[in-house]
């Protein structure tokens, strides 16, 4: 992926804009801007935010299926990787993949690996229960890193869900993860698309 850390930037759709993936990215991690829905209107407004950062572009996969010219839209922006989440990555992989940019797929559940693994995956991103966005009530993010790293092969391995500081990433990567996929905690800078007090919100609230 090019980052000189082992972060990216959880591809949070309507909060993870253009302004807060390039300050991501210009600070040595990957800054992914959160497609979310695939609404072309959002996503242009974004990618004009972008500047000469090299960013990525999320998507929820099941929307693209309605929308499919939105994934068109985004690989016109050259964008260093394209993530897909809670779906079928497979009928798009070869389109994401023709124009260089990396494949990652977002996994909750073992038998998912497989699937990602036929697209082609470059990179997988293990999301327990404990991510702020949508997910599945399964597993916690480390339980299941372990289980997708061994599954994956050679595959790197992102955990997401619960991370916020030094000492998740360095969890996660004594469990086998090559990085981290940060969410929650990027809410509250300034660059995000977050209210001042949603984002004070945040800062103030604890675990429970």
């Amino acid at each position: 992926l090019g980052i000189d850390h082992p972060i990216l930037l959880a591809a949070m759709g309507d909060s993870a804009g253009g302004r807060l993936a390039a300050a991501v990215s210009n600070a040595g991690a990957l800054g992914m801007v959160g497609g979310g829905y695939a609404d072309p209107v959002w996503l242009e407004r974004e990618l004009q935010l972008v500047g000469d950062a090299r960013v990525g572009i999320g998507f929820v996969t099941f929307a693209l299926d309605e929308r499919p010219d939105t994934l068109r839209q985004a690989l016109e922006a050259a964008p260093v990787a394209v993530q897909l989440s809670f779906g079928d990555p497979r009928p798009y992989a070869d389109a994401i993949k023709a124009t260089g940019a990396a494949l990652i797929c977002q996994v909750q559940r073992d038998d998912e690996v497989d699937q990602a693994i036929e697209a082609g995956a470059d990179v997988l991103i293990a999301q327990g229960q404990d991510a702020g966005g949508h997910g599945r009530p399964d597993r916690g993010t480390f339980s299941l890193v372990p289980s997708i790293v061994d599954r994956a092969g050679s595959i790197p391995v992102v955990a997401a869900g619960g991370v916020a500081d030094g000492r998740g990433l360095a969890g996660a990567l004594a469990l086998g993860a090559a990085g981290v996929c940060v969410g929650t905690r990027f809410l509250a800078t300034e660059e995000s698309i977050t209210t001042a007090a949603e984002a004070a919100a945040l800062v103030a609230h604890g675990g429970d």
